[in-house]
């Protein structure tokens, strides 16, 4: 009877000290403006270098039209060549709960080579965020399922690689031509209303 007594104190005991996390079903982070008429949907995976070189260019072109252009984020984690990647998905959604997806995303952009777990929980503090409810976030893969959503839609829609960018619904065969065409989208009276046919990726 004492025993049982003593193991039932154990466990409410150990139960108080586990920091527990609930899914706030967050909305997706985006940039822009809902109401714009040109969206620009990028599926990126947080370890590959392409992305990395691709990020940088996203962020100044999402500074440079504003509200004029929506951006989106999509996960697309290559898990059989990037290890890391899935789990740096799962941080970026973990900060995102705090309001602090963009400044993450663009941490581990700029630290690729360092993506470990330990390192995904260091980042969240050097931003400022709440460790203990982001390392409970992150150890429990709360947001595996979202992670797992966007690869499936992802694969639903072509992606077979990464960065893979949606100008209007359609795939670029080279992101790196996002520029020209939002130049030119722009340079149009009627900015946006005409979706341009774009070859799908290969």
């Amino acid at each position: 009877m004492k025993a049982s007594i003593l193991s039932l104190g154990l466990l409410l005991v150990l139960t108080a000290c586990t920091p527990k996390y609930t899914d706030s079903n967050t909305p997706r982070a985006m940039k822009g403006s809902p109401q714009a008429q040109v969206l620009v949907e990028e599926f990126a995976d947080f370890q590959c270098p392409a992305c990395g070189s691709a990020a940088p260019v996203l962020k100044r072109l999402a500074e440079q039209y504003g509200d004029r252009v929506q951006w989106k984020y999509y996960h697309f984690p290559l898990v059989q060549i990037h290890p890391f990647a899935f789990n740096a998905a799962l941080a970026s959604e973990c900060a995102n709960d705090q309001g602090k997806f963009w400044e993450y995303h663009d941490m581990l952009y700029s630290r690729q080579t360092n993506l470990s777990k330990g390192d995904l929980k260091g980042y969240a503090e050097e931003l400022g965020l709440d460790t203990e409810s982001f390392n409970a976030c992150l150890d429990s893969r709360a947001k595996q399922g979202l992670v797992r959503n966007d690869m499936a839609l992802g694969e639903q829609r072509g992606v077979n690689g990464t960065p893979s960018i949606f100008l209007n619904g359609q795939l670029l065969q080279d992101w790196t031509t996002l520029e020209a065409r939002l130049a030119t989208i722009f340079a149009e009276p009627d900015a946006g209303t005409t979706q341009t046919e774009v070859a799908p990726s290969n």
